[in-house]
């Protein structure tokens, strides 16, 4: 009797091991954005030696979308002996080995298909003047054109290539390989929630100054759109061309908290914690985006976005900057935690201890290695938060001294006000009724314009006046007055009554502490003030509510509370978030 099934052969019996079309196009979804796509040719070119590596993207005419990415490099090329099988899913020349930035065989494929459906190698190598050429092409596999990958020679790069195979002196490149992503469908502007195509460049130079920092602070140079990309070290220590010709002759580095090395299967990771310069965290408030001077520095991403992150390298290269889950003591939310660096490196042979998978871009701690790591990172951590306040705390000391009252608020409301229209209140006062009233409030300040010592404090309120839409400044009189406002052109200004109990009893006593610190105060005296603050602030709400109600119509206050409460709301906010 026979044994094979009804209607089915011996022969018919067997199946290809893969649908190969069906196979690669299910591929296109392996979890590869532009930046870690763009990573596995570059590390390749890294592996062959290359000094110089340029990434070129291709726009449609209309720009709104990009349809090739070229990588090129003046490394070492490709064997023609082996040009066929590069392309070939799982080959590699350095398949497992753990000393290379590669080594599952995938990599470059992977990334290719995910951007595009084409992907195009050409390499030449020193003494040989042939330029060698493979490909594979999803649509022509679909539609059985391509059934093998074969190498040919060609006549010369690709036109959009050529310029990008030359050495400065426009000399080509003895040697060397380019690689193009082709047919991108998948790097286009039109969906509601895309990123814009600008904004993904723009992540791509983020991503290579940091990933390949290590290499370009070796001298290799790195170009992207025709312009070399300056490393960025998260961590502060390197030369850093851009802080190096920003600050000259300032030295400005990062400051050591602590380093140090975890010993795992015989191999060492090596961590190191630090602070970003004194000069990118001046004071509170600043939120990482000005210097000490004032200027931006957003272009060295010390951000809120950043706050907590660890960078985790391997053999040189990051594989990650992101959060790791329940590591930092206290969590990531301490805003300080952005004036933080923390790298964490390890050698490829403990690639199973942090879970790299052959997307580069993930590795996570396993867990009791991640114990070890929390544990590790508690001390420095602290240590840094601690510096870090304790060097805004004496800055404040002296710049609260060499400032009128109520700078940080009153900076706190312009940055606010920047996005409400100007006031409507007396936007028509006649420029001497304007000159009238900061004269009074600078001789209510009792400061003399003719005395000397008193002009540069008297320029400090000047200059407020300029550039503040709400001026705060104090006073005394002998009234029940909590404050006297006066509305100029598209601005306002109050003095605040010091001879009333509010500012006397509560304010003054909290300012005390803020300007001097409480260590004159035992715990008792400061929990009795913080008492004594929230009873008073209730009763100054309660106040305003009694006021309302002693006017014959308590209702036309709608609006004022409306506001009120609107402008507290974003006030605070913009505290918080500084």
């Amino acid at each position: 009797m026979s044994t094979t099934p009804l209607f089915l052969s011996a022969e018919d019996s067997r199946a290809s091991l893969i649908q190969v079309d069906k196979a690669l196009e299910s591929m296109r979804d392996a979890g590869y954005e532009l930046t870690a796509a763009a990573g596995e040719p570059l590390d390749n070119s890294i592996e062959a030696n290359a000094t110089i590596l340029r990434v070129m993207p291709a726009y449609t005419p209309d720009r709104k979308a990009i349809d090739e990415i070229l990588f090129a490099d003046n490394g070492t090329g490709i064997d023609p002996a082996i040009l066929h099988h590069v392309l070939s899913m799982g080959y590699s020349t350095r398949y497992g080995q753990r000393k290379s930035l590669g080594r599952f065989g995938v990599g470059l494929k992977l990334a290719a298909l995910n951007m595009g459906e084409r992907l195009d190698v050409y390499t030449k190598r020193a003494g040989d003047d042939r330029i060698y050429h493979t490909y594979i092409d999803l649509q022509e596999i679909k539609s059985g054109r391509q059934q093998f990958i074969t190498s040919t020679t060609v006549e010369d790069w690709p036109a959009n290539g050529r310029m990008l195979m030359l050495d400065k002196k426009g000399d080509p490149f003895p040697s060397g390989t380019l690689v193009v992503f082709g047919k991108i469908d998948r790097l286009k502007i039109g969906k509601t929630y895309d990123t814009s195509l600008q904004a993904k460049i723009s992540d791509l130079r983020k991503f290579i100054a940091r990933a390949y920092r290590k290499f370009i602070d070796a001298g290799r140079v790195f170009e992207l759109e025709g312009r070399p990309v300056a490393l960025h070290d998260p961590l502060f220590l390197m030369d850093n061309p851009r802080v190096i010709n920003k600050y000259k002759p300032l030295d400005v580095r990062g400051v050591l908290i602590q380093e140090g090395d975890l010993e795992v299967d015989g191999r060492k990771v090596h961590v190191t914690v630090t602070l970003v310069p004194k000069e990118f965290r001046p004071q509170r408030g600043e939120g990482g985006a000005r210097d000490v001077n004032g200027r931006d520095i957003s272009d060295f991403y010390i951000n809120d976005e950043n706050a907590g992150r660890i960078s985790i390298l391997r053999n040189g290269r990051e594989i990650y900057y992101d959060v790791v889950p329940r590591m930092l003591p206290g969590g990531r939310t301490d805003k300080v935690n952005r004036y933080i660096g923390i790298e964490v490196s390890f050698p490829a042979e403990l690639d199973e201890f942090f879970q790299v998978r052959h997307v580069k871009r993930g590795a996570e701690p396993v867990g009791k290695l991640r114990d070890e790591l929390r544990k590790w990172l508690e001390r420095p951590i602290k240590q840094a938060r601690k510096e870090i306040r304790a060097y805004w705390d004496q800055a404040d000391v002296g710049r609260r001294q060499a400032e009128i009252g109520h700078a940080d608020s009153m900076k706190i409301a312009a940055d606010v006000e920047a996005r409400f229209p100007a006031v409507v209140a007396d936007r028509n006062l006649a420029p001497e009724s304007e000159r009238e009233i900061i004269r009074q409030a600078i001789a209510d300040l009792q400061l003399d314009p003719t005395n000397p010592e008193d002009k540069p404090r008297i320029d400090q309120i000047l200059m407020q006046f300029e550039s503040k839409p709400v001026i705060l400044l104090d006073g005394q009189w002998f009234g029940k007055e909590l404050m006297e406002v006066r509305h100029l052109n598209a601005k306002s200004v109050a003095v605040l009554n010091h001879r009333h109990p509010f500012f006397r009893d509560v304010y003054a006593p909290i300012k005390q502490i803020a300007d001097n610190g409480a260590a004159d105060l035992t715990r008792d005296a400061v929990v009795d003030l913080a008492r004594h603050a929230e009873a008073a602030i209730d009763l100054l709400l309660m106040a305003f509510v009694r006021a309302e109600a002693s006017q014959p119509d308590p209702d036309s206050f709608d609006n004022l509370r409306s506001y009120w409460g609107m402008f507290t709301q974003e006030y605070l906010k913009e505290q918080i978030d500084n």
